[in-house]
């Protein structure tokens, strides 16, 4: 009888009739759970050469910055392309004019941000190349080194729930990040 007795205790105290319990909003250990949605990495060749350390599928580094050559963007909701970027790098360069079409096109879904090594001074005295979408500058390499980037350009793409969906070198022949594959990435 005492086994009874504890087990219809234990049952009752984790019981599932606590989910629905009605939820007091002012109470801050009971928030509302919406349900997450689940944003693919099937856009992204798997196993393909990479410069850097491979997040795809996982939950990004937390993104920082030492500062911004243009205003902070708001990240709120969006996915964000981070380009690892220099002044040094033609490739780099090369990229810059991609990158200003898909911030256009897709700029109510997506942040594009540019980070260079170099100081805000050297990238605002850049000449030949007009960047239209968000730059900082990194001359610590912080966030570089989260993703162990050895070589650039390199590019990530972040789903508003935090997971890399897309990562590499942007040039690299069949798994080439073009506007088409990122409407894909954003509309999937």
């Amino acid at each position: 009888m005492r086994k009874i007795l504890i087990i219809a205790l234990f049952l009752g105290l984790f019981s599932c009739e606590s989910v629905n319990t009605p939820i007091n909003k002012t109470d801050n250990l009971h928030k509302e759970v919406k349900p997450a949605k689940s944003y693919t990495t099937k856009f992204c060749k798997k196993n393909k050469k990479l410069w850097a350390k491979s997040f795809l599928g996982k939950q990004a580094p937390e993104f920082t910055v030492e500062g911004w050559v243009t205003e902070k963007p708001d990240f709120n909701d969006k996915f964000i392309l981070i380009d690892f970027w220099g002044l040094h790098c033609p490739q780099c360069k090369k990229a810059i004019p991609e990158l200003n079409k898909i911030s256009k096109k897709y700029k109510d879904k997506l942040v594009v941000v540019g980070i260079a090594s170099s100081t805000k001074n050297r990238i605002k005295a850049m000449k030949g190349h007009k960047i239209n979408y968000y730059s900082a500058f990194d001359t610590m390499a912080k966030l570089k080194r989260k993703y162990k980037v050895k070589g650039i350009p390199h590019v990530v793409i972040v789903a508003p729930d935090n997971t890399v969906v897309w990562e590499g070198y942007p040039f690299l022949g069949e798994d080439r990040l073009t506007i088409e594959k990122v409407g894909d990435i954003l509309n999937k």
